[in-house]
């Protein structure tokens, strides 16, 4: 007993002087994401400055002098505006800048998040792998010591010791993956939010598996958006605007209004005074070749709008029968430990003769690796669950809310 309780101080001893962290707080600590930052100060940029089209694409101011003569100089006053439509489709283009850049910032604060999910439930699953691991590494020792004192029996099985000892090297060789993995996990935990003290996440109320099936029916009814689809459909409309922009530059236009006033002692006012009006015809070949590349970056983003949405819709379909099939997988391996019959015909052996060393030490075993699947199948569930979310666009859906917790 003294053992057992040493062993347990010595596994949470290190848990103990670790600082701790809620997993609401670590989850909010997703706005200091230098990729967040990044893409909130692109939208704070596009919405302290103005990108609207003049009316006046153009405007010169020209004077010359006739002959030499100063009394005879001419003014010229030229307008080169811009279209309506040219004016109207560069406010839409802007209008949709902002909407992609918003929407990348939702893609931004999504990744940031899983990413942070995913630190969570290493931290804690690791923690808890690793104590099933070591209660194990007993095991194995025992087994290994109990073979070698059975050396000079008759039943004794040289191979069955080999594999032992290569079960608790192996073992062993496990525990120091992840000691590294769980190291690695705290260190990524600490760079997240800046500091220099180890930290380890609190994961007081996470949800179990009955929770993620209750979670589930619940969002059955929830409508929610992938981000990442509307900044592709952003990107696909943009280009279309550019394509319409470039393409009424090679139309019928207005090209200029001007007015001229030259100054002549032997002419009035009427004489010396005129207005111009100019237009551009373009011919079929100008701007062909940039109509062309446009057109070809309108098809491609168009595409890869279709692509996103698929593979979003894909791996949303992927991850929930994914989900579902480890959820079954779970309560059956749970069902087989809770009705196994090995422990009950051990105990009713036990009353009509002495245990067999050997069969306590294989039913310990075949228990702890029962406990080590269902833990494994556990944080794989929690897992697939998160990137389910993911794919569902539900992680940055308004009201945020952590979905690890119970409440």
């Amino acid at each position: 007993m003294r053992k057992y309780i040493l062993l347990h101080l010595l596994i949470f001893l290190p848990i103990i002087f670790l600082g701790q962290i809620s997993m609401n707080d670590f989850l909010k600590s997703y706005q200091k994401e230098e990729s967040v930052i990044f893409q909130r100060n692109k939208i704070n940029n596009l919405n302290t400055r103005s990108y609207d089209m003049s009316y006046i694409e153009k405007l010169e101011v020209r004077t010359e002098t006739n002959e030499f003569d100063f009394r005879k100089q001419e003014y010229l006053v030229r307008v080169s505006p811009n279209s309506l439509k040219n004016i109207k489709t560069q406010r839409q283009f802007q209008e949709t800048i902002r909407y992609m850049t918003e929407k990348e910032l939702e893609v931004a604060k999504s990744e940031a998040i899983r990413k942070r999910y995913d630190l969570i439930i290493h931290d804690i699953f690791l923690d808890e792998i690793l104590m099933l691991k070591r209660k194990q590494e007993t095991l194995l020792k025992d087994k290994v010591t109990l073979l070698q004192r059975s050396i000079s029996l008759d039943d004794f099985d040289i191979m069955e010791l080999i594999e032992a000892e290569d079960n608790a090297q192996k073992n062993r060789r496990e525990i120091m993956d992840l000691e590294n993995a769980i190291l690695t996990t705290q260190n990524n935990i600490q760079r997240n939010i800046s500091t220099n003290k180890k930290i380890k996440v609190n994961g007081a109320g996470m949800i179990d598996v009955k929770d993620v099936k209750a979670l589930l029916q619940s969002l059955n009814s929830s409508k929610s958006v992938h981000p990442q689809i509307e900044v592709q459909s952003a990107k696909a409309y943009n280009r279309m605007l550019e394509y319409q922009s470039e393409s009424s530059k090679n139309k019928f236009s207005l090209g200029f209004i001007q007015a001229k006033y030259g100054y002549d002692d032997d002419d009035n006012f009427r004489k010396s005074f005129s207005i111009g009006i100019g237009f551009d015809i373009p011919f079929k070949s100008m701007g062909r070749i940039e109509l062309n590349e446009l057109e070809v970056n309108v098809r491609e983003s168009e595409s890869d709008f279709r692509n996103v949405k698929s593979q979003i819709s894909e791996g949303k379909y992927f991850q929930l029968q994914q989900l579902e099939n480890l959820i079954r997988k779970y309560e059956l391996v749970a069902q087989q430990l809770e009705n196994g019959q090995a422990e009950y015909a051990l105990k009713e052996y036990q009353k009509i003769a002495e245990t067999p060393p050997k069969a306590l030490l294989k039913l310990r075993e075949n228990t702890l690796n029962i406990e080590m699947l269902l833990q494994k199948l556990e944080y794989e569930i929690i897992q697939t669950l998160v990137e389910y979310l993911e794919y569902s666009g539900l992680l940055i859906q308004l009201p945020f809310r952590n979905y690890l917790a119970k409440d």
